[in-house]
């Protein structure tokens, strides 16, 4: 099933309830909660919302965002760097229960060896990301020498792994979830090392070209840089939209994309791993890494603390219907999702057959460094929306 633009009534979606999510977004654009905004929802395959308000963020005044207004995905960049892995798993070149060590051997340290690639794509590999990226700054600074980087990775990638392949962990393998950007560094390094070519070529030849996303990558182009959403200097993470930014290809946070692509990346999902004439994963893979593959762990993420952290490989899943970042909302307990610092958020619902996609700009944190956010909202009148299941 491809994605097709279509009436809402076409798949049990109430066309006045369409209007309503639409104004509740413009509200939001014209109360200056979302300056910039793209939204998308998609049933059954059919594209019954997919609308962009608000300005692109640039000097120009009356600059005006489009549907392919270009966002940095942030952390959303983590389950393409994880069906890459889940690529490998597929042909034999990767296994999910063997160490990291086996793939990285500079990764040393006590209780290293018992770190597992599957640690990696659960957050459960016992890193304290704070810690390890405080200890990569304080070498960066100091110029640490590193070995020579091979012409398939980035220098600056190749300098962080370095830094960070002999910091201790902070609690054994396995027995607490701690969301780990690091870790997907360590992912997208294996991906490299595997597979021989970079992560971002990897991607774009195993991921995005074959589904069409012709908007996507780890390293934007320097003649589309105009379509990129602008952030204000005063509101959180304004590097996203820096020329630095879009040149990084980071495994855990450098992606680019539009929504139309990353719906099509849910969609995919939705239909057990392939698009159109294009398989991606089979649907073994699919189902495995959108079940919750840590039952029974806690975690910590965004200063709280989960008795049930409900992490698949390289997913979000809310068995418990509580999303982390958003509150309470009405997916079901099939769903899963990611969202992305600066406000993007992508999720799909197979009990409902829906995808969804908002991109937006935040322009303030909350207490808890959580985004203030309407995504919560906007995932709730979606569903609302449907009224024929």
């Amino acid at each position: 099933m491809r994605l097709r633009v279509g009436k809402p009534e076409e798949v049990g979606v109430s066309a006045d309830r369409v209007n309503e999510v639409l104004e509740k977004a413009q509200g939001w654009v014209d109360e200056g909660i979302h300056p910039s905004l793209v939204i998308l929802a998609a049933r059954r395959g059919e594209i019954f919302l997919h609308e962009a308000l608000g300005s692109l963020g640039t000097e120009d005044p009356s600059s005006q965002i489009k549907l392919n207004t270009i966002f940095p995905l942030a952390s959303i960049s983590k389950p393409i760097t994880a069906t890459a892995a889940m690529i490998l798993v597929e042909e034999g070149l990767l296994g999910l229960n063997r160490p990291v060590r086996d793939y990285i051997p500079e990764f040393e340290g006590e209780g290293k060896e018992q770190v597992m690639v599957h640690h990696l794509l659960t957050h459960t590999a016992g890193i304290d990301d704070e810690a390890t990226w405080a200890a990569i700054e304080k070498k960066e600074e100091a110029a640490v020498t590193v070995p020579t980087c091979e012409e398939t990775q980035h220098p600056a990638v190749h300098r962080y792994l370095n830094y960070g392949f002999d910091f201790p962990l902070a609690k054994k393998p396995g027995v607490e979830m701690s969301y780990s950007s690091y870790g997907y560094y360590l992912l997208g390094e294996i991906i490299r090392r595997v597979s021989g070519l970079s992560l971002d070529r990897f991607a774009a030849e195993r991921i995005f070209k074959p589904l069409e996303m012709k908007n996507s990558w780890f390293s934007v182009p320097e003649n589309v840089r105009y379509r990129v959403v602008q952030r204000p200097s005063d509101a959180p993470f304004p590097e996203l939209g820096s020329v630095e930014s879009q040149e990084f290809p980071s495994p855990s946070a450098g992606v680019y994309s539009t929504a139309m692509d990353m719906a099509i990346f849910g969609q995919m999902f939705l239909n057990g791993g392939v698009y159109g004439e294009a398989r991606i994963l089979s649907p073994a893979s699919v189902h495995a890494m959108t079940l919750n593959q840590i039952p029974g762990i806690g975690g910590h993420y965004l200063n709280e603390y989960f008795p049930e952290a409900e992490w698949g490989l390289g997913w979000g899943v809310y068995q418990n219907r509580k999303s982390w970042a958003y509150g309470e909302i009405l997916q079901s307990q099939r769903s899963f999702c990611h969202g992305g610092a600066g406000g993007v958020f992508l999720w799909v619902d197979p009990a409902h057959d829906v995808v969804a996609v908002f991109f937006s700009v935040v322009l303030e944190l909350l207490e808890n460094e959580r985004p203030k956010a309407c995504i919560d909202l906007f995932i709730n009148t979606v569903l609302s929306s449907i009224v024929e299941l």
